[in-house]
């Protein structure tokens, strides 16, 4: 973040609590364009779990989430608050009430294979070129960029360099 993080947009869904407070400050401080999707009753942000009782000890998101429920086939979006456990958002459903089929779909997209064999990771062809400095890491950009859908039998080849 050093090297010129400030342009840093980052989307993640289904994201689990990464660090403490302290950690999910500094994160929000320079990394401010973040938005964690959340959906319904998924048990993945979830995890850790949150204990308001031990503030200082406790794993904590990171602002801003945008929860996603499903309700008699209508979608509707939430934006929460800026604290990154807004009580009224994901953090509102009992732990009773949590499931994890819910992490499986997010924006009407099914993130579940069959099987290992159908499985596909897309990213951009450029990305090659920098696999030691992401070390596997997948990125996603605004800009375009050529995408290629990598088989998993090159991704084999590819994770062996």
């Amino acid at each position: 973040m050093k090297l010129g993080g400030g342009s840093v947009q980052l989307m993640t869904f289904g994201q689990p609590r990464v660090g403490n407070a302290a950690f999910a400050s500094y994160f929000a401080k320079y990394v401010p364009n973040t938005i964690r999707v959340t959906h319904g009753h998924d048990i993945v942000p979830h995890l850790p779990p949150y204990f308001s009782f031990l503030p200082q000890l406790t794993y904590h998101h990171f602002p801003r989430e945008v929860w996603v429920q499903d309700s008699d086939g209508n979608t509707t979006e939430r934006i929460c608050d800026d604290s990154g456990e807004d009580p009224d958002c994901c953090r509102c459903i009992s732990m009773f009430g949590l499931r994890i089929q819910d992490h499986f779909t997010y924006l009407g997209v099914d993130m579940e294979a069959d099987d290992w064999s159908t499985c596909r990771i897309i990213t951009a062809q450029r990305v090659q070129q920098f696999r030691l400095e992401l070390a596997g890491n997948i990125m996603m950009t605004k800009h375009d960029i050529d995408v290629s859908i990598v088989e998993p039998s090159v991704q084999n080849r590819l994770e062996q360099f």
